[in-house]
């Protein structure tokens, strides 16, 4: 049975947040854009600066990113004000691996945890293997693109392709081997 796997296009509200891969790249603005790990090639950002697959950028891109001929790569893009640029390789996200899950936090803080990239919560890269649970670490809401797979909150099932908010300390269960980026909150005083 083919597992099911997220839509890359401009569904997604696309003040906040847009999959992106080498169909519908992404846009030339001010934000965030991290490729995923699994993606085939690399996205060329501003005067062919290469991004390669784990990576991440933050800042202004003045001509929309591309893609090489030939690549296969998948990612996501979050509107930002951020001016000054920054830029992560993939051996500089911080990883948690426990039994039945792999969380890169690729922005943000979590506890004790902090991404040398700062963000206002949070920014998680979640695979969780068939059966297992994921609690979010945090007493915040979250949002989650579910790009493979099929998560479930309580009775709600949550297939790929779909978004959905998350109340604060919820917990996610693998109907099948699943990945999905979670985007926490940022703290609200008293916190």
């Amino acid at each position: 049975m083919p597992s099911a796997e997220a839509h890359f296009d401009t569904c997604q509200t696309p003040a906040a947040w847009r999959l992106f891969d080498q169909n519908h790249p992404p846009c030339a603005a001010t934000s965030l854009i991290y490729l995923l790990e699994d993606s085939a090639g690399r996205l060329l950002l501003n005067d062919g600066e290469p991004l390669y697959p784990g990576g991440l950028y933050i800042g202004p891109q003045t001509l929309a990113p591309r893609t090489e001929p030939g690549s296969s790569i998948q990612g996501i893009q979050i509107s930002t004000t951020a001016t000054a640029v920054q830029r992560l390789c993939k051996t500089q996200i911080p990883v948690v691996i426990a039994p039945g899950s792999r969380t890169r936090l690729l922005a943000g803080q979590i506890d004790t945890c902090d991404s040398p990239l700062p963000w206002p919560g949070a920014l998680i890269d979640l695979r969780l293997d068939t059966g297992f649970p994921w609690t979010s670490p945090c007493k915040q809401t979250a949002r989650v693109i579910v790009i493979a797979g099929e998560l479930h909150c309580g009775d709600t099932p949550m297939p790929a392709g779909g978004e959905y908010a998350l109340s604060a300390s919820a917990t996610l269960h693998a109907g099948q081997r699943s990945h999905a980026l979670i985007w926490l909150a940022p703290p609200t005083s008293g916190n």
